[in-house]
């Protein structure tokens, strides 16, 4: 029977899920979470249903793959192929993007889309420089080329393991390993030449970042710290009165007074910087000179600068009176650095770093890595302003300034995601060679039904950490809590829609709308609400909510509901429109420097053809 009451509760929890997921105020696990504990605060769920989520075998073998991915990672095998796939370009140009991309579909059906994508980024814009291209002609082919790899084995993607699993408690036999492969291909083929053909004219001509910010110049020049010493006749000065050089092309970047920095705190000081240095001369003579208030500041004894400068104006700033570059001279307050060549990278911010919600003048860059933020780019657009009391956000990318060795060290500590510079990750032979034959195990004896994949990616993860292939460390931080979180919650949602009723209240609505059109309508609407949904929300989310109402229809139409379980797999993992459907959509739209619209323009025809194509190699596939 039917509780009414229940049964409104719990649409009306699974539609304000869906609105928040829409409008990300809050992270979707969190939203997720919160919906699931309304339904158990109200009785919609008992204490043993919200237990039994956590049992759901999905999740379990979703985490241990992160792990096996992770070991491939961090033993070197991506970024070896990445070097690999790098110089057969310096052969020929054309080849190399056309190896990249199948390449990215092989390793995809296998292991994690993102790090791919994160490794391989850098990859692709230097051979678009090759090839005297704009990056944003290849990135987003890169991420659809991951997208459509993950489609071809179960593994491919967490939607195909997660859809397998809600399936296989709906009571359908497990999907095999490589029973998708052969319709995955189908739509991995068409897509490319599609990409190939139409799409690349389609595709935006888009600076990234880091280029609309850096100036080639200033990756050339060094960075220094000099102290004011005791009795130096520049105590009481501002720099407005100072001239250290003839010709004053330095830049004074920071002035730092016990252990506090001036450079970020003071409103302007940077985008003034920059607007000077991209503003052009009056006078070709005239060199512009930068404006800022830490030239107003009174200098006193301990105060250090930090200038860049090119080397041989940094010779000369080394010979002015009352200042220490030397370490070894007398009345120095502390140890000043020593001159650094400098460099511009570019990186995106990880959902999963402790900068997230931090301000940048908190962050004390500086003093940790010698580095620097030099702009941030946001959505489509550059944040400028008082740079320093920007709060960050996940998948910001960050310009940064620095050392080449602390800008690595920077990446690697604090989840900060390179997207112009090669990963120099060492290949380790025997660990690599390990890790790949614990995949490959999975992956057969999976295929052969020796044990569930959910057992045999267990055995695997453990394989991995206990051999050193991965630390636990690493291990732990490769999995993406915040993806099984969202898993659990929606899990004890589509419980409370099975125990209210709320399931088969829709299901039978959907019956009486559906049965005069037969199998074929019902699969274009499912795929197609599927396709859609996903481009709004997160396909997890989706995956869960529209696998249990398509077996429903399915049974009670008397189909066999696995071509239309096969929809939902494929149509939940179909996000091309928009670059918030899925995460390497997301780091390739902040790496590019795409604008929303982008996505859109050839997102949509990619999303109709692959609608096509499903409506013609699914019913061949499965039948009804």
């Amino acid at each position: 029977m039917i509780d009414a009451l229940n049964v409104y509760l719990t649409f009306a929890v699974l539609g304000c899920v869906l609105y928040a997921f829409v409008r990300e105020r809050l992270p979707p696990h969190l939203i997720a979470l919160s919906g699931m504990s309304v339904l158990l605060a109200s009785g919609a769920i008992s204490t043993q249903d919200m237990l039994g989520v956590f049992s759901n075998s999905a999740p379990i073998t979703i985490a241990c793959m992160f792990v096996i991915s992770a070991a491939l990672d961090r033993t070197g095998v991506v970024d070896a192929m990445g070097r690999f796939l790098l110089s057969i370009s310096g052969k020929n140009k054309t080849w190399g993007i056309i190896s990249l991309i199948l390449v990215v579909v092989v390793i995809s059906a296998f292991m994690n889309n993102t790090p791919v994508v994160i490794i391989l980024t850098p990859v692709v814009i230097a051979l678009a420089e090759k090839l005297k291209q704009y990056p944003s002609k290849y990135l987003i082919p890169l991420s659809y080329a991951t997208i459509l790899g993950g489609t071809c084995t179960l593994i491919g993607t967490s939607t195909n393991i997660l859809v397998d699993g809600v399936a296989q408690k709906a009571g359908l036999e497990p999907f095999g390993m490589f029973e998708i492969t052969l319709p995955g291909l189908a739509f991995a083929f068409t897509g490319l030449v599609f990409m190939a053909v139409f799409g690349r004219h389609l595709l935006p001509e888009r600076t990234p970042p880091k280029d609309e910010i850096d100036d080639p110049a200033l990756r050339k020049r060094f960075v220094s710290e000099a102290i004011i010493t005791v009795n130096s006749p520049l105590i009481g000065k501002t720099l407005n009165e100072v001239q250290f050089t003839d010709h004053e092309d330095y830049e004074i970047i920071d002035l730092v007074r016990r252990e506090a920095g001036n450079r970020l705190g003071l409103s302007e000081a940077l985008s003034n910087l920059i607007t000077t240095l991209r503003a052009p001369s009056e006078d070709a003579d005239d060199k512009p000179r930068p404006i800022s208030p830490l030239r107003d500041i009174p200098l006193e004894a301990g105060d250090r600068l930090v200038f860049k400068a090119h080397k041989e104006e940094l010779i000369e700033l080394k010979k002015y009176i009352g200042m220490a570059f030397d370490i070894e001279r007398p009345n120095v307050f502390s140890e000043a650095l020593p001159a650094r060549q400098v460099m511009v990278a570019e990186g995106v911010l990880a959902q999963n770093s402790d900068m997230v919600g931090m301000r940048i003048r908190d962050l004390r860059l500086r003093r940790r890595y010698g580095c620097f933020v030099i702009g941030v780019h946001r959505r489509d657009k550059n944040i400028t302003g008082a740079i320093g009391n920007v709060v960050l956000m996940e998948n910001d990318t960050l310009i940064l300034e620095g050392p080449e060795e602390e800008l690595a060290k920077l990446f690697e500590n604090e989840q900060i995601l390179s997207a112009s510079q090669m990963r120099q990750r060492i290949l380790h032979p025997k660990r690599a060679a390990f890790s790949i034959a614990v995949l490959f195990a999975v992956v057969f004896l999976s295929a052969l039904e020796i044990m569930p994949i959910a057992g045999l990616s267990f055995i695997g993860a453990i394989a991995v950490v206990m051999s050193g292939c991965v630390t636990p460390e690493h291990a732990y931080k490769a999995i993406d809590w915040r993806i099984l979180l969202l898993i659990f919650g929606m899990l004890g949602i589509g419980t409370a829609m099975e125990n209210t009723g709320s399931m088969a209240l829709l299901v039978n609505t959907a019956v009486d709308f559906a049965r005069p059109y037969g199998p074929f309508m019902i699969l274009a609407v499912v795929y197609l609400i599927t396709s859609i949904l996903t481009e709004i929300i997160t396909n997890n989310a989706v995956a869960i909510v529209m696998t249990p109402i398509a077996i429903g229809l399915a049974l009670s139409l008397g189909y066999d509901p696995r071509p239309f379980v096969a929809a939902i797999m494929f149509g939940a993992s179909a996000s091309f429109a928009t670059p918030i459907g899925y995460q390497t959509n997301t780091f390739v739209y902040s790496a590019g420097g795409y604008k929303f619209k982008d996505f859109l323009k050839i997102g949509i025809p990619m999303n109709l053809l692959m609608w096509g194509v499903a409506m013609i190699v699914i019913p061949l596939y499965w039948g009804f």
